[in-house]
């Protein structure tokens, strides 16, 4: 594959943020044209989103500044679908996908800072997400009982849970092969250099 200057590279992301932004106006306006409300917080959230993602990429190149602005576009994308009409339901139905989004952003974040997928980022995000699907079950009704009973119930499997990952890790550990994939001790910074 060829391999394009620093130059090239930026017009291309420029271009795909101004996309994105101009995706993000379409459906504003394809919406108010259909009469769906749509919360201008939302889509102040995600256009901010949408720059400070572009700045962490080309400028600045901080991680933290990455998941912010992948996850303020991310997000402010989903308030704009859910607190328009569009979706009946509401926020109030839909406020654990918000969790979910963030461990896949999460996820994203790792794999940009490290181009790779790392456990030091996997395990979190995963229990994130977990998180964010466990309450949905309950947000969606899914679940009928209460959350509060529900966990007055079933609160013995968490420490179960905890246990028999640890006894997992323990036993991965001490097996000759070691074929647990755990990070390394040198690891890529955000720009690509190696450090000890």
């Amino acid at each position: 594959m060829k391999k394009y200057t620093s130059a090239t590279l930026n017009m291309i992301l420029a271009l795909g943020v101004v996309c994105i932004l101009a995706g993000i106006l379409f459906f504003v306006r394809v919406a108010v044209s259909v009469n769906m409300n749509i919360e201008a917080w939302s889509i102040v959230l995600c256009i901010s989103g949408a720059v400070v993602f572009y700045v962490s990429l080309v400028a600045l190149r901080h991680v933290a500044l990455f998941f912010t602005g992948l996850y303020s576009c991310v997000s402010g994308a989903f308030f704009m679908v859910v607190t328009s009409s569009f979706v009946e339901a509401g926020l109030k139905r839909f406020w654990p996908v918000v969790v979910i989004l963030a461990g896949i952003c999460i996820i994203f974040t790792g794999i940009a800072k490290d181009r790779k997928l790392k456990v030091s980022c996997f395990i979190p995000a995963s229990c994130i997400i977990f998180l964010g699907c466990f309450f949905l079950f309950f947000s969606l009704n899914i679940i009928k009982m209460n959350f509060s009973r529900w966990i007055s119930i079933f609160w013995p499997i968490f420490p179960l849970f905890v246990g028999t990952v640890l006894v997992i890790v323990f036993l991965f550990q001490k097996s000759p092969y070691n074929k647990f994939p755990l990070d390394e001790e040198s690891t890529i910074d955000f720009d690509g250099d190696v450090k000890a």
